[in-house]
């Protein structure tokens, strides 16, 4: 019962971890990535 629990915890672990990674993969700490948004120019029709 007890090694039960202990590879239980260990698997819980382990893909907390996974996710912590993959999280911080997606976030992008380097900065590579910005998350602004670009303003264009509308035209504007004048019908008539």
């Amino acid at each position: 019962m007890k090694t039960k629990k202990n590879l239980l915890l260990a698997i819980a672990i382990f893909g907390g971890v996974l996710f912590t990674v993959e999280a911080t993969n997606l976030i992008d700490l380097d900065g590579q990535t910005t998350t602004k948004i670009e303003k264009k120019k509308r035209k504007l029709v004048k019908w008539g």
